[in-house]
Formats: structure tokens, C-alpha cells, sequence
């Protein structure tokens, strides 16, 4: 298979309208001038830059624009789709981005409500209290309250700070793999599949290197990647730094190998990040190729979460005083 051949799908005449209106959006999406602009603009000016690209009341609070955005994006995906498991996948999605937040919060003192993204099923004080030991929240999902669970009395039972995305990422991916897969649209099969060997990988590394106990990985393992449990087990008997050369057999081959190695040899996370966002970001704007499906509709949502965390990224490094350079560098977006 080659990862940058585009999928031949045969297109879903019931998305055609929400086809058009998505790709009216996504044609006015930002680019680098744009994003230029948000990099060069004096920090106090940022809000009226946003303001100027398409953010509402940006310049009296740049953060809860970028937050409105994503929920305008859930709420327009779900007012389109024909298929509200697969489109419920971004409030879950929001849910366990929070969750995780909740039980740091929790664990860790401070306030979640600051960082609470907005478009999920569950607010901030709801998952404060599940975290906190309440069992019977019903407006927080039941899988996201087992997650808090689990992770809370792992990061107990551990003290390992990793632990805690590990297990909320696991529960989110088996059930995002899931709906995707049984979504029947190739297209979304094939995002399931790249999803889940992202997370994946980055779990096994992460771990290898810490130097937890393996059990956690394989606790953990997402189901339905490309690359499969039995490749993963045959890494637990080589040493970190022969582990690249087995990447190169894989489907991502050298270009994953070399990532691996730079985390290996220097301790480097920043390559990795960077080349399992660009599969999954280059494959999301192949929907281009698909003339109507939800296929299209989803891509749009996840390629604007991308590139509302870029925003967002830009905006928290501009308020801490980080520089020009290494704002670009840090920036992981496909059009900066």
C-alpha cells in the first residue's frame, strides 16, 4: 500500500449539499500568510488579527473565540451528517480531551474549568466531580467515566504522570476505531487505521523509554492499525536503538524509522509528533478526491481542529514571549 495514493471511493449522493457547504468553509481556511500574520502581530494585537480572519469577538477574548469555532464545527458536522455515531465521535473526542484535563486537575490541584474545552457532552464541573470519586454523573458518557477510573488508580497505584493519557487515549481510540470501522466508508476505515497506529506507537515509546513496565502498553493497545499487537511484541526483545531498523519493514518505512531514531538517540519527541500529525493530515485532505460522502464532512472537522490548535499554540506562545523561529518550529500545521 502506498500512503500517499489517494483512495478511489465511489461517492454518497446524500452529502452532496453538506459536501459543498464544508468545502465553501475549508476553501477559506488559513494559510501561511495568514498564519504569518498571527506569528508577526504584536501580542496585544492578536485578538483584532483573529477578529480580522473570521473570529467572532476575538478581540475581546482571542481564547473563547478559538473555542467557539470548534464548537461551531461539531455543531455544523452534526447538523449535515446522516450518521450521527460516526459525527458523535467529536463530542467524545472533546469528552476525553477533558477528561484527562479533570483528573489532573483533580490529582494535581488546580482549577479545570481555566482549560475546559467547550463542545463536549459533559461540563467542567461535572467531570471535576467524577474525578473527585462521584460514580453516578450520567451527563458524563459511561466510557469516559471508566476512563477517569482507570486512570485516576493507575496514576494511584504508579505515580506516573503518563499513565493518565495512556489510559483516556486507549478508551477514546477503541471506540473512534470502532465507529469508523463499522462506518463502512473506506475512507474513514483507513483515518481509524492511522489514528490508532499514532497512538499506538507514541504509547509504546513513550513507555519503552520511561521505563514502565510493558503491561501498561499492552493494557492499552488500540486495536485495528496497520501496524499490529504481534509487530509490537517483537520490539519487547530489542534494545531501543534497534528498534528504527524494524520500523523501516513497516508500512510507514524510512521516513518513521528516522523519527524513532532521533527520539532514541537524543531524547527527541518533536520528530515523532511531527510525522504521525503529518499521516494523519495528509491523508484528511486527500478527501478532496471524494466527490460527496461524510468522509468529507469529517475530514473538515479534524483538519480545523488542527488548525485551531495551531492558532491556539501561536497564541499561548506569543503571551509567554517565545520568539519568531522557534514559534515556526513548534508550529505542527501543514500550511505554516
Amino acid at each position: 500500500m502506498n500512503l500517499d495514493a489517494p483512495l478511489v471511493i465511489s461517492g454518497d449522493t446524500r452529502y452532496a449539499y453538506a459536501t459543498g457547504v464544508v468545502r465553501g468553509k475549508w476553501a477559506k481556511r488559513l494559510g501561511k500568510t495568514e498564519f504569518l500574520r498571527l506569528i508577526d502581530a504584536e501580542t496585544a494585537d492578536i485578538g483584532k488579527v483573529l477578529n480580522e480572519l473570521g473570529f467572532h469577538n476575538a478581540a475581546e477574548n482571542p481564547e473563547k473565540a478559538i473555542d467557539t469555532a470548534w464548537v461551531e464545527v461539531i455543531e455544523l458536522v452534526e447538523s449535515l451528517s446522516h450518521n450521527p455515531e460516526v459525527s458523535g465521535v467529536l463530542r467524545l473526542f472533546t469528552d476525553f480531551t477533558n477528561a484527562s484535563l479533570a483528573v489532573k486537575a483533580h490529582l494535581f490541584e488546580f482549577d479545570n474549568e481555566k482549560y475546559h474545552l467547550p463542545g463536549g457532552n459533559a461540563s467542567a464541573e461535572q467531570l471535576a466531580r467524577v474525578a473527585s470519586g462521584e460514580t453516578h454523573i450520567t451527563a458524563v458518557p459511561k466510557e469516559v467515566r471508566e476512563a477517569m477510573r482507570v486512570a485516576k488508580a493507575l496514576y494511584s497505584a504508579t505515580g506516573l504522570h503518563l499513565i493518565i493519557d495512556v489510559a483516556t487515549d486507549s478508551y477514546f481510540g477503541t471506540i473512534f476505531v470502532d465507529r469508523l470501522m463499522e462506518s463502512g466508508r473506506e475512507f474513514l476505515r483507513e483515518f481509524a487505521r492511522r489514528w490508532a497506529d499514532s497512538k499506538n506507537l507514541t504509547s509504546y515509546l513513550r513507555i519503552r523509554i520511561a521505563g514502565i513496565p510493558i503491561e501498561h502498553f499492552k493494557r492499552f493497545f488500540i486495536e485495528g492499525g496497520h501496524i499490529k499487537r504481534t509487530e509490537f511484541r517483537l520490539f519487547e526483545t530489542l534494545e531501543l536503538d534497534a528498534i528504527p531498523a524494524r520500523m523501516v519493514l513497516s508500512l510507514y518505512g524510512k521516513p518513521l524509522a528516522n523519527a524513532v531514531t532521533q527520539l532514541v538517540r537524543e531524547n527527541d519527541f518533536e520528530p515523532l509528533a511531527d510525522y504521525v500529525a503529518s499521516i494523519q493530515e495528509s491523508f484528511l485532505r486527500q478527501n478532496t478526491y471524494v466527490s460527496f460522502g461524510l468522509e468529507v464532512l469529517m475530514a473538515y472537522a479534524f483538519l480545523r481542529w488542527r488548525e485551531l490548535r495551531a492558532v491556539g499554540a501561536i497564541l499561548r506562545m506569543k503571551k509567554a514571549g517565545i520568539d519568531r523561529e522557534r514559534i515556526i518550529e513548534r508550529v505542527r500545521y501543514g500550511d505554516v
